[in-house]
């Protein structure tokens, strides 16, 4: 079998585009794109991405302008049953339409053809892809590109200097995390691993100038990946290759350090007093004055009369029996209330024996007030009971679906509580974070999670500024836009941030969900708003996942340094054998050179932790799960087009 790669991509979207340029990029590989447009417009723009590719890469991309629901198409693209030709191909198939029924039953022509085809399909559904991966079993991958991109969304908010961000272990955390969103039951630690995070800061961020690397470690308590361009622990195949003058060189305050590790972690390591917003008290106790003026205002005027009434009555009682039957005004007052409410001691009367001798006109007065004062009493408390009920009953309701004043500092805006929203919502959650939600629809999950008190819940239009004054952006900590709309998201921002500007609370944290590359692109240029892209993040993945099932990422580091790099991110499963990462099949013997991350090592309890590790030997052992760094820069035909 030939070592030469032909990859059929399915889609017709931006995603399937990016996808075809990420594999393109590495030599040793063949893109067939199958997608026909019925949309004028949109098979404009498939001609004019299909012709720019074709331009780049003439002798490795092809484009198909069939339906890729006929199998015959497929063996048109190329795609071959085993063994009917000598120099046959490895052939991998990537479904990425937005249609998931259509990836699916790709996924299965392909499979027809030829069982032994690497398939990546995208499914909206991160549950129903991982049960099609079982299902499938042999070399098949499932990928939901929302549930994919939630975690960098959420990293981002709460440390700003975090560019990339998964669930580690990746799929187990990621499925586990979904199925338990429906358990109400369910702890707040259901899911087996935690957030983990790539964060680029000069050392005096980190708060480690002039510490050595393991002292950094240590400090930060997650891996030293880069300094300035360089790699501190660097792995040849089985073989450690540190770079000892790096490791035990002091970091000066300038340096630019990259640094992966838990997110809980990472974000606290930011000098005291970055990003948080200081709320005074007394601007506390004025909006708390201005909400109850509100609310007395809005209670309904039948309500107000009958308890303004109430209150004239119970004077004009107290007053009747001080001077009618010569009580004190204390005890008379007293005497009203037990009556009025009912209570009624019995230490205080209008009179003594009444039942067995004539009455004077007072007694007789006295007796028939209080009868009056007791009905009054009695009318006053149903009223008083019911309102309570309706109250309370209407605050539950502003909490799980209503709008009202949140009164939180240091909370994180979520504008958007779709697949990508829900995702963001519970690995904010996870990170201890004070969360408040604006939807239009909310669900009943989201509805369950405001009633239990662990989000607030707004249920509004986002880009309307009312709603959004209601959720106290000038102390937040961060506004995270993920709606399915890129317009809306940039609106909230402009609109957040032109509040807290206003009220000089300072720049706002923003994280947007920008789709369009170009779109985002021109928000950054020209509102100084960086944007992080489904698309963005995802595609790199996907165009791994095409090759190796084990890929979980791909960026770059310094971007716009010249110590630029550009690195692919890989979990695997270690067997019996505990191999280092294997060589590529168009490399068959090379020694990968590779960064160690962290192993996830299950425990004697059944519950899981993730280990920092530096080299192979003796860090890494059998039935870890391994995390790692491959720098694509090792492989010479590697070219960047960006």
């Amino acid at each position: 079998m030939s070592s030469e790669t032909l990859i059929i991509v399915v889609g017709g979207d931006y995603l399937a585009y990016e996808i075809c340029r990420e594999i393109l990029k590495t030599a040793g590989q063949r893109v067939a794109l199958i997608w026909k447009h019925e949309d004028e417009r949109a098979a404009r723009l498939l001609s004019q991405t299909v012709a720019r590719l074709g331009t780049d890469y003439p002798h490795t991309f092809a484009h198909y302008n069939l339906d890729p629901s006929d199998t015959a198409n497929l063996r048109e693209a190329g795609l071959e049953p085993p063994g009917a030709s000598e120099q046959q191909p490895n052939y991998c198939l990537v479904a990425v339409s937005q249609d998931d029924r259509l990836n699916l039953r790709v996924a299965l022509l392909a499979r027809d053809i030829n069982e032994r085809a690497r398939v990546t399909i995208r499914q909206f559904n991160p549950v129903l892809g991982h049960k099609i991966q079982e299902g499938l079993k042999y070399n098949c991958t499932a990928i939901s590109p929302a549930a994919h991109a939630a975690a960098t969304y959420a990293a981002s908010a709460v440390d700003r200097s975090c560019f990339y961000a998964l669930p580690f272990p990746t799929l187990e955390t990621l499925v586990a995390r979904v199925v338990h969103r429906i358990d109400r039951n369910a702890t707040e630690g259901h899911a087996a691993g935690g957030l983990f995070g790539f964060c680029e800061r000069a050392a005096r961020d980190f708060g480690i100038d002039g510490m050595t690397i393991e002292q950094a470690e240590a400090h930060v308590r997650a891996r030293v990946v880069a300094v300035d361009g360089g790699t501190p622990y660097v792995c040849h195949g089985e073989e450690e290759h540190p770079d000892r003058a790096l490791i035990e060189a002091p970091l000066a305050a300038e340096a630019r350090v990259v640094v992966f590790g838990p997110s809980a972690h990472v974000k606290g390591t930011w000098p005291s007093g970055e990003h948080s917003r200081r709320v005074e008290w007394d601007l506390r106790v004025g909006a708390s004055m201005r909400d109850l003026r509100v609310a007395l205002r809005r209670t309904e005027p039948i309500l107000r009369t009958v308890f303004g009434a109430g209150a004239v009555l119970y004077v004009l009682f107290a007053i009747f029996f001080a001077s009618i039957l010569k009580f004190n005004w204390l005890a008379s007052f007293y005497y009203v209330l037990t009556t009025m409410t009912t209570v009624g001691y019995g230490d205080v009367t209008p009179c003594h024996d009444c039942a067995v001798r004539p009455l004077a006109f007072p007694e007789v007065a006295g007796m028939l007030v209080a009868m009056i004062a007791m009905i009054v009493g009695i009318t006053l408390s149903a009223v008083f009971t019911a309102t309570l009920t309706s109250s309370l009953n209407a605050a539950l309701v502003r909490r799980t679906r209503g709008i009202r004043r949140i009164h939180r500092s240091g909370h994180v805006i979520v504008c958007g509580a779709g697949n990508v929203g829900s995702l963001v919502i519970d690995y904010l959650r996870e990170l201890g974070e004070d969360v408040v939600v604006v939807e239009k629809n909310p669900d009943a999950i989201l509805t369950e999670l405001a009633r239990d008190r662990k989000v607030d819940l707004l249920t509004g239009d986002a880009t309307n500024d009312e709603t959004l004054a209601y959720c106290n952006p000038e102390n937040a900590k961060a506004l995270i836009g993920v709606t399915n709309s890129d317009t809306s998201n940039l609106e909230v921002a402009l609109g957040a941030r032109t509040r807290t500007r206003t009220h000089g609370s300072g720049e706002m944290h923003v994280v947007l969900r920008i789709d369009d590359l170009a779109f985002g692109a021109s928000i950054k240029r020209h509102f100084g708003i960086a944007s992080f892209s489904t698309t963005e993040l995802t595609a790199p993945t996907i165009a791994g996942l095409a090759r190796f099932e084990s890929t979980r990422g791909r960026f770059s580091i310094f971007p716009h340094s010249e110590f630029r790099r550009t690195f692919q991110l890989a979990e695997r499963y270690q067997g019996v054998e505990n191999s280092p990462p294997p060589a590529p099949p168009e490399r068959p013997g090379y020694k990968v050179r590779w960064i160690p991350l962290y192993v996830w090592r299950e425990g004697g309890t059944g519950k899981g932790v993730a280990v920092p590790v530096h080299k192979f030997d003796g860090d890494v052992r059998p039935g870890d799960r391994l995390l790692f760094m491959v720098p694509l820069d090792q492989f010479t035909q590697y070219i960047d087009h960006e």
